[in-house]
């Protein structure tokens, strides 16, 4: 904003100079928005007088060759023309019209002196005086210049209010809106500010070798330019440091410059100060609303983890007390990787606010513990997935469902698990004793029957590759689901995945829609196909003392046959353990929920079938069957999986467990004779 200095000291050809010198620090600074030229001896202004605040008056003194009043008032050559009265009276009426200040011009002369009686008065009044030699038509385009500098200055004031505005984070309570705000106002500036709280120390500082301490700075030529403005109030300190009662407790702003502070800088200093006390009053909030119920659900879930179950229900109080109201639940993990954790404990705390209870891992800084009760599993699981997806560098460990007082046995194999889900496709891992039953399998005799069973769909296909992708991509879910649940998944009409698993049995001369046999066999080669390829044979070993470990046998031919290979696996105990591990779950329910999924499964996942085989309910049998799934952890999100999942437990994992430990369903290699 144009000031009496910047008339003074850019616009030399005016001649202005304040008429008593002292005035030159206090009265430099005003800022001036247009000039007023008018002869003296006219009658001079009213308070009806249309002229805005920060005008300069300038009053043009009749030449000494001109005619003199009646009587004249002469005290010194210069002013002998003056009319003392008129002279006192525009004196009062310019301070009540808060003009930037009166200049008396002499056109051609100096003016050095003034009657005591108006300096008294403008003196009194603070209403500066000067003094011009120059012609009047020195100003004729000083207003113009005025308007411009006016203009300059308003774009600068949007353009610094604008880079303020930019500079705030997305939420005011940010940790970082301090440092952000206080480098801006440090290049806006070019000044060292810092940012001091009474009870935290120092809480920003730009740039940053500035020293904490205000009255010190770093600019060797530095004058004690210095502004310290109390957040809270955003009212400036006096002198000496010392602010109004009560401000010694308050957050400062401190900002020191080599040159004096004009009024566009002040007011950016202000405009700064009332954010920054925003950013802490935001800080202050966010701490009540968030790290409040943070501890409590901390505390629960360490109570949990030492299985007080009855200690935390009482601790986790509130509308989401329910939560564990539960038998049993599921634990997850969630490693935010190189990210910071506290933009995902945010988003997880809102996104599962009503469903789970979500903290942070005390002693691991990357990791998010979720509890999720069973009943809410399929939903928490869904929306967890959808993050992981769309964060890359992080990863999820899921537990299997254990009883409440077991959460610790929950945390371990979701910790074990989120420990491998940088090796899975998806970056999820599920816990437990090995979810799947395909890596259990000898790998290359495993690999052998998979690919012929499936070649002719993977080396024989007949159609064109972009139809074999989408059957491969559709086979998952819709050899998992009904046709109705698989399409909601894959997000296409039922008719679709009909048409699809019809033209796949063709192919694969296999009923995919009526045999549940022969749905288990594909989801098992699909599932050995996803996993890496064994590796090549290394070259016989030097002879040594020490027992070389047991190698694969090599066979001559691979097996053809689902029972040959199932015996191959068999011989290490290995798929035993895994079945009795794997039906731990529904073998202890009271709803002798095994014998159900047995049934279900003899005939081919018929609800209807196995309601009459067992004399229940259609409803009964689609509660069993739902809850024994997903008691062992059975995708129910319907997504769209792909080949290329290797950790997403299908209906063919339930079938093979039960097949494995009784035999039941009684699961044979398909023969290649029908055509679907």
């Amino acid at each position: 904003m144009p000031t009496l200095d910047y008339l003074i000291n850019d616009r030399p050809a005016l001649g202005l100079r304040f008429l008593q010198p002292g005035h030159v620090s206090r009265h430099g600074a005003t800022r001036v928005t247009e000039v007023v030229t008018r002869p003296l001896a006219e009658p001079p202004p009213t308070l009806d007088t249309p002229f805005e605040n920060g005008t300069l008056y300038l009053a043009v003194l009749p030449t000494p060759d001109a005619p003199l009043p009646s009587p004249p008032d002469i005290r010194a050559p210069d002013i002998r023309a003056l009319d003392i009265r008129a002279l006192d009276h525009l004196i009062r009426l310019l301070a009540r019209h808060k003009a930037a200040g009166l200049v008396l011009a002499t056109p051609g002369h100096d003016l050095h002196t003034l009657p005591d009686g108006p300096l008294t008065t403008a003196n009194r009044l603070e209403l500066p005086l000067l003094t011009t030699s120059a012609e009047p038509t020195a100003w004729d385009d000083v207003n113009e210049d005025l308007r411009l500098r006016r203009a300059q200055y308003a774009e600068r004031q949007v353009e610094h209010l604008e880079g303020l505005l930019n500079r705030l984070p997305t939420r005011l309570a940010d940790p970082t809106a301090a440092h952000r705000i206080a480098d801006w106002l440090s290049r806006a500036l070019d000044a060292e500010v810092t940012v001091t709280s009474p009870h935290h120390g120092t809480l920003a500082t730009a740039p940053d070798n500035t020293p904490t301490d205000p009255s010190r700075t770093t600019r060797p030529d530095a004058p004690a330019h210095t502004r310290i403005v109390a957040i809270a109030s955003g009212a400036p300190e006096a002198p000496g440091g010392r602010g109004h009662p009560g401000a010694g407790a308050e957050a400062r702003l401190a900002v020191v410059s080599r040159a004096p502070f004009d009024s566009a800088g002040a007011t950016l200093i202000q405009h700064a100060a009332k954010l920054l006390g925003l950013c802490d009053q935001a800080r202050r909030e966010h701490q009540v609303r968030t790290e409040t119920p943070r501890a409590v659900r901390h505390a629960a879930f360490q109570l949990l983890m030492r299985g007080e179950t009855v200690l935390a229900q009482v601790v986790y109080t509130g509308a989401a007390q329910a939560l564990l109201d539960t038998d049993t639940a599921r634990v997850y993990v969630v490693d935010t990787g190189p990210e910071e954790r506290e933009a995902t404990l945010g988003w997880c705390e809102r996104a599962l606010a009503d469903r789970a209870i979500v903290s942070a891992c005390p002693g691991k800084p990357k990791h998010i513990l979720i509890l999720d009760p069973a009943r809410e599993s399929d939903r928490v699981e869904a929306v967890l997935k959808e993050m992981i997806a769309a964060r890359r560098g992080h990863l999820l460990g899921q537990s299997r469902p254990h009883p409440l007082a077991e959460t610790a046995v929950g945390y371990l194999e979701a910790l074990t698990a989120v420990g491998d889900a940088a090796g899975t496709p998806h970056r999820i891992g599920l816990g437990g004793a090995r979810a799947k039953f395909a890596p259990l399998l000898p790998r290359r005799q495993a690999k052998a029957w998979a690919a012929a069973l499936m070649s002719p769909l993977l080396d024989d296909f007949p159609g064109r590759g972009d139809e074999r992708k989408l059957l491969l991509e559709t086979l998952p879910t819709a050899l998992s689901f009904k046709h109705t649940e698989a399409a909601g998944g894959l997000g296409v009409h039922r008719n679709t995945i009909t048409q699809r698993l019809d033209r796949a049995s063709r192919i694969l001369t296999l009923d995919l829609r009526g045999s549940a046999n022969d749905r288990v066999l594909t989801l098992l080669a699909l599932d050995i196909l996803a996993l890496p390829n064994p590796p090549t044979e290394a070259p016989e070993p030097a002879r040594s003392a020490e027992p070389a470990e047991p190698a694969e046998p090599a066979e001559a031919s691979p097996p053809t046959d689902f029972a040959a290979l199932i015996a191959a696996g068999a011989a290490d105990g290995g798929p035993t353990a895994w079945a009795e591990e794997r039906l731990r779950p529904v073998r202890a329910d009271q709803r002798d929920l095994v014998e159900t999924l047995c049934v279900w499964l003899e005939n081919d996942l018929s609800t209807r079938e196995t309601a009459r085989t067992l004399g229940l309910s259609e409803a009964t049998v689609r509660n069993h069957t739902r809850d024994a799934a997903a008691l062992l952890g059975m995708d129910f999100s319907t997504k769209m999986v792909g080949i290329t999942d290797t950790d997403v437990v299908t209906v063919a994992d339930i079938a093979l467990a039960l097949h494995v430990l009784l035999g039941r369903p009684a699961l044979t290699q398909p023969p290649r004779h029908r055509t679907g």
